[in-house]
């Protein structure tokens, strides 16, 4: 294999990781319900 593929490759591997990482915890941040839930009365034996 080529050294400079070798390195372009590596140095790619190392800049998407840590973007990866970030977008994933930005992902699970905001969890901030904007509309409430409206709940349905259960229809059963036991109300």
């Amino acid at each position: 294999m080529n050294v400079y593929l070798f390195w372009i490759l590596f140095f790619a591997l190392w800049a998407i990781v840590p973007l990866m990482i970030i977008k994933g915890r930005v992902d699970e941040m905001p969890k901030i319900k904007t509309s409430p839930e409206v709940k349905a009365k259960k229809k059963g034996w036991f109300n």
